[in-house]
């Protein structure tokens, strides 16, 4: 009997360890990569670069990203979580300081790339391990673990505002989100999972036995959603800033403000998910999240005033804050592809749309302006609530 219950505590001690670790995750790849957003404007000027010279250096992040996650989903069948979450880590760490230093094209190139493929292999990593540890606590877990990524990002994109509004200089900004970074990783990797557990192995053989080669439709389906979701998100990240200094004139030390609003309601969002979700139902909370984001987008598109995009944004967070985390918990679910292998492409697509995304918007913008492709990306959310009728997976 006492054995038992040992052996019970030993267990409840080690998912509790292992969900923490999952938040803490979560919640360092949020605020690695939203820091990266009030220090944009400040690297363009510093550049000497144009929306469409720009974006395509934006491009390096996209493809350090796709060739990253891929692999990562290969990798960690056999490496395991833990150790893909520290070489993350630890590149995060390396070009956080180059963006607000360099003033080499080539440089900034690579650590971009770097940084693409830092934030792609981590967010396979934890969001594999977000699988796990929800499916092994048998509680709705995905929206809380995704608001710990927008509550860093939240804090990231505050903290280095705050100091730029200060008079603190880029470089010095970094370097203390990179302090915070370093606490975050030593609390947050020991207790992450160093291998893929028996029941993920089970899936894989089931998924093999089916000898299905290519995602199935399904999944397709489940990463355009998180595409269109992620795209939205990237924008707002790495063009907001810049598109209040363009069309409103508003300073570059205050241009976070509008990163910072969307951040705001997509962390409440998420954290207010999980009651969203018992109260309204997947299918509705996809639905009226859709409308309430291209709503905010579209807002964003006609303000008369900087102040009036600031609210726009914030709808556009709260519109997005729990597409993703719907999709994901969907994609754990699923018994059509191995989570392994299911979660590698919904990631890949899924992050692609972050990190690919906003090259895209920068390219595009040179020739149409940021509030028309502003406006096609809103529209684009609004087929969410369409695709969302596709992706239904019954729950457990």
């Amino acid at each position: 009997m006492f054995l038992t219950k040992t052996a019970h505590l030993d267990h409840a001690a080690q998912h509790s360890a292992q969900r923490l670790s999952t938040l803490l995750s979560f919640f360092s790849l949020g605020l690695s990569t939203a820091a990266w957003a009030p220090l944009i404007p400040y690297a363009q000027q510093r550049l000497h670069l144009n929306h469409a010279d720009f974006g395509t250096l934006l491009l390096c992040i996209g493809a350090g990203s796709m060739l990253a996650m891929p692999a990562t989903g290969l990798l960690i069948q056999k490496a395991g979580c833990r150790a893909i979450i520290s070489v993350a880590l630890l590149l995060l760490l390396m070009v956080l300081p180059t963006f607000a230093l360099t003033s080499s094209i080539l440089i900034m190139a690579i650590a971009l790339f770097l940084f693409g493929t830092a934030a792609g292999s981590l967010g396979v990593a934890i969001n594999l391990q977000a699988v796990i540890v929800e499916k092994n606590s048998a509680k709705s877990m995905m929206s809380q673990f995704h608001g710990m990524c927008s509550l860093g990002g939240l804090t990231g994109v505050m903290t280095v505002t705050a100091l730029l509004a200060t008079g603190v200089s880029p470089l010095m900004s970094a370097l203390a989100i990179c302090l915070l970074l370093v606490v975050l990783s030593i609390l947050a990797v020991p207790n992450s999972l160093s291998v893929i557990e028996k029941e993920q192995k089970t899936d894989t053989a089931e998924a093999e036995s089916k000898t299905k080669k290519l995602p199935s439709p399904l999944i397709i389906l489940m990463g355009l959603v998180c595409f269109i979701a992620f795209l939205s998100e990237g924008s707002a990240m790495d063009w907001s800033g810049i598109y209040l200094i363009n069309e409103y004139g508003v300073k570059p030390a205050l241009a976070g403000l509008a990163y910072t609003c969307f951040a705001i309601a997509m962390t409440s969002g998420r954290f207010a998910g999980q009651y969203l979700i018992k109260a309204l139902g997947e299918k509705n909370i996809i639905i009226y999240s859709a409308i309430c984001a291209a709503l905010g987008l579209f807002t964003v598109v006609v303000a008369p005033h900087w102040i009036v995009v600031l609210l726009g944004y914030a709808l556009l967070g709260l519109g997005c804050s729990n597409i993703v985390p719907v999709m994901f918990s969907r994609v754990g679910r699923q018994n059509v592809m191995s989570k392994a292998a299911a979660l590698s492409c919904v990631s890949t697509m899924a992050y692609t749309g972050s990190l690919l995304g906003p090259a895209l918007v920068g390219i595009s913008s040179e020739m149409m302006g940021l509030s028309v492709v502003f406006g096609f990306i809103a529209t684009l959310l609004l087929t969410i609530a369409f695709l969302n009728h596709f992706t239904q997976v019954k729950t457990a």
